[in-house]
């Protein structure tokens, strides 16, 4: 968990302690001092109020115990696609693996190397990935720009299911970068598609099958979004710190 917010955060998909949310409301909420968030949980039972306080609506619920306020470095954000995958399917560094030494010929010179034996291991396993399962990993962005391409350009099956994305706009981010996708599963994320925004199904030219998620389109100026289903690309104090306050 980090105090750094991101510039984007209203709206941004989140986790906390296991439950996961929607940021609606970023600021201050007297009397108690310092910066809150204020979250609308998926979970309704989880939260106690409609996102007012003491007569102040700061947001807006659909469901009237369905708003917290939260401090922001309880807050999981997320990470991008690529640090995700490695952290589920890239060997982790022993002990020993700085000291391991290979020789490279450069020219006419003999050069010694260090860990570079792993560090290609490494890449090798990311090239060689097909079928993926990121399910349940806080992937919120898709990171670097041509990253996922180069280090896993192989990949044809995704399940991103039950992640912090947001918005459809960084699925294409990531989905672009595969270029033999053939099935993603985007299940249990909701995800935001602004009502001015195309439908951009070229980027699926080779997808075969993507599962339903929740999409939220909204409307120019709302924050509050509604939900409807999609199944085909083409829809497509310092005492209150690491607290919630119901």
């Amino acid at each position: 968990m980090s105090d750094i917010l991101p510039l984007d955060v209203i709206g941004r998909r989140v986790e906390v302690n296991g439950e996961y949310a929607t940021v609606r409301f970023c600021g201050a909420v007297p009397p108690v001092a310092g910066l809150w968030l204020g979250v609308e949980w998926d979970n309704p039972e989880r939260g106690k109020h409609d996102g007012s306080h003491e007569g102040t609506m700061y947001f807006k619920c659909r469901h009237p115990t369905g708003g917290s306020f939260v401090r922001p470095n309880i807050v999981n954000f997320g990470e991008d696609f690529l640090t995700a995958l490695k952290k589920r399917y890239v060997l982790t560094d022993g002990p020993d693996d700085d000291e391991k030494s290979c020789s490279l010929k450069v020219g006419s010179k003999q050069v010694q190397t260090i860990g570079f034996e792993h560090i290609t291991k490494k890449q090798s396993q990311l090239r060689s990935l097909q079928d993926i399962s990121l399910w349940k990993c806080a992937v919120s962005c898709a990171g670097e720009r041509g990253r996922i391409a180069e280090a896993c350009p192989n990949i044809r099956v995704v399940d991103l299911s039950k992640n912090l994305l947001s918005t459809w706009d960084e699925v294409i981010l990531i989905a672009e970068q595969l270029k033999d996708l053939e099935a993603l599963d985007l299940s249990e994320n909701k995800l935001q598609f602004p009502s001015d925004s195309p439908t951009l199904t070229r980027t699926f030219s080779t997808l075969k099958t993507l599962k339903p998620f929740d999409q939220r389109r909204q409307s120019r100026g709302d924050h509050h979004c509604q939900d409807w289903s999609a199944e085909d690309p083409e829809q497509v104090s310092d005492s209150s710190r690491g607290k919630a306050w119901c």
